[in-house]
């Protein structure tokens, strides 16, 4: 029997609360993939209640005698996984750990999925280093085409029959229902996701429509300012399923990225729910959304003049809610079938 074996980062939750990009992805494959009863997902956490019954963690107590914590997590993985031409190791954005399992497990087929720049992760940040991942890997899938360009920089070849592109993708709502005058900021709450840009915009916003609330998801482990401010709705980290209900009954999200976003998650679950949203031109942004309003450099004034345009025109805003749901393509239908795809590539 085939065996596929998710290996989440270190430090990676997969609780449905705490979940980030990663872990939504990973249980979504251990949840509609065909061969969900085949997939176990492991983890460094012990946890109350995963995102599914299928995680493993392998960590009872954190170690002390070991100066890589990481490296002890991925020793104890091996012993777990045996060496098959039917099993699948599929690590994510960990190319140390690719790097660990291709010298430790020969015979088991291997990807690797870069949710990052692979240029900024340990293990592919040289050119030797992902000319060696190219060679010794079966799969590297990327997040966006985006990372996928940053791989394949300064390299011979610009792309190879191993590589693919699979977007994580979201369930798209089937109409617009009624929907309430929101403006929403889901992410970390610092200058690289353009929080402080958002703030400054939003403020202004809301005291020209009073009608207008302005909620913001997320926080940071860093310090951060908050806007004391009756139509200013701060909720914190919530679950996953929670954000995808405030994006089902708001009408506008906003996504102002400073840095290239490697893909960005929060544009693709905004345009399936039907919002009108303004973002970035960053990274990968650009692939996550047909049809947004994009900003080259974004500014408090410039997001201030977009949102303050769809707002008043409410035949615009409407357009736009619209538009975005009715050409919406990255659904978690195609995310799943591109991914069994592969699956089946390599356990045939």
């Amino acid at each position: 029997m085939s065996k596929i074996n998710i290996i989440l980062p270190y430090k990676e939750t997969y609780s449905d609360k705490n979940a980030g990009a990663v872990s939504i992805l990973a249980s979504e494959f251990s949840r509609f993939s065909y061969f969900k009863k085949n997939i176990k997902v492991f983890g460094s956490l012990q946890l109350k209640k995963p995102l599914t019954n299928n995680y493993i963690a392998v960590i009872k107590k954190k170690p002390l005698f070991y100066l890589s914590r990481t490296f002890y997590y991925l020793k104890l993985i091996n012993k777990k996984i045996k060496d098959s031409k039917n099993s699948i190791i599929e690590i994510h954005n960990r190319p140390q750990a690719a790097i660990f399992f291709i010298n430790k497990k020969k015979k088991c087929k291997k990807i690797l999925y870069f949710h990052n720049n692979p240029k900024e992760l340990r293990g592919s940040k040289s050119v030797k280093q992902r000319t060696f991942l190219l060679d010794n890997l079966d799969k590297i899938i990327f997040v966006s085409e985006w990372c996928k360009r940053k791989f394949f920089e300064e390299l011979k070849l610009k792309n190879h029959e191993k590589c693919h592109v699979v977007y994580p993708g979201s369930v798209p709502l089937k109409k617009i229902y009624k929907k309430n005058n929101n403006i929403v900021f889901a992410g970390k709450l610092n200058e690289a996701k353009g929080y402080y840009v958002f703030l400054e915009a939003v403020f202004s916003i809301l005291k020209k429509y009073k009608d207008w609330k302005a909620i913001i998801i997320g926080d940071d482990p860093r310090k951060y300012k908050i806007l004391n401010h009756s139509n200013i709705i701060y909720t914190g980290w919530i679950a996953h399923k929670k954000t995808l209900a405030i994006f089902k009954k708001s009408k506008i999200a906003v996504i102002p990225s400073a840095w290239d976003e490697p893909l960005g998650r929060t544009s693709i679950e905004a345009a399936s729910c039907g919002c009108a949203t303004i973002l970035s031109k960053k990274g990968g942004l650009p692939e996550t959304n047909l049809n947004g309003i994009f900003i080259e450099n974004v500014t408090s004034k410039i997001l201030f003049k977009k949102l303050d345009k769809i707002i008043a025109d409410k035949k615009l805003l409407k357009k736009l809610m619209e538009e975005n749901l009715d050409n919406f393509k990255l659904t978690l239908k195609k995310t799943i079938l591109d991914y069994d795809n592969i699956y089946k590539e390599l356990l045939k």
